[in-house]
């Protein structure tokens, strides 16, 4: 089991056994996977179409195996990790990180080179794209 699962004891169970009555299979959940916000498009191709965050680093890019896929006709976002997302369930941070492509990354209108704390209701440019960082 990854450290990322949450595992709850059957009535009696004395030590590490690994089986699990139905109802905690049920609750074995994997809380990388829990929806913390959303990137709505604003502005540029896909306008008024949303995107999941989750916990933890979320690499957004055009590309099929991105976290968080943003291909909605901007072709000046890489498919490659443009940028990461970061949410830090434990001190409810997010923060986003350049991915180093062209076109660069901007909040509220201002370049990002590295990283940089953010909250909901920022305005995050990718390429051409506009986005609202929204709570789920």
């Amino acid at each position: 089991m990854s450290g990322n699962e949450t595992r709850i004891k059957r009535q009696g169970e004395t030590g590490g056994g690994e089986a699990l009555d139905d109802i905690s299979t049920q609750l074995i959940r994997d809380k990388s996977n829990q929806v913390v916000g959303k990137l709505t498009i604003v502005e540029g191709p896909g306008a008024g179409k949303s995107v999941n965050i989750f916990t933890g680093t979320n690499q957004i890019g055009r590309g099929d195996d991105m976290r968080v896929q943003v291909n909605f006709g901007d072709d000046t976002i890489s498919r490659q990790q443009h940028a990461v997302i970061t949410y830090d369930a434990k001190n409810l941070e997010v923060r986003v990180y350049d991915g180093g492509k062209p076109g660069g990354l901007w909040v509220n209108g201002t370049r990002v080179t590295s990283d940089q704390p953010v909250k909901f209701g920022d305005l995050i440019k990718l390429g051409e794209t506009t986005l609202k960082l929204e709570q789920a």
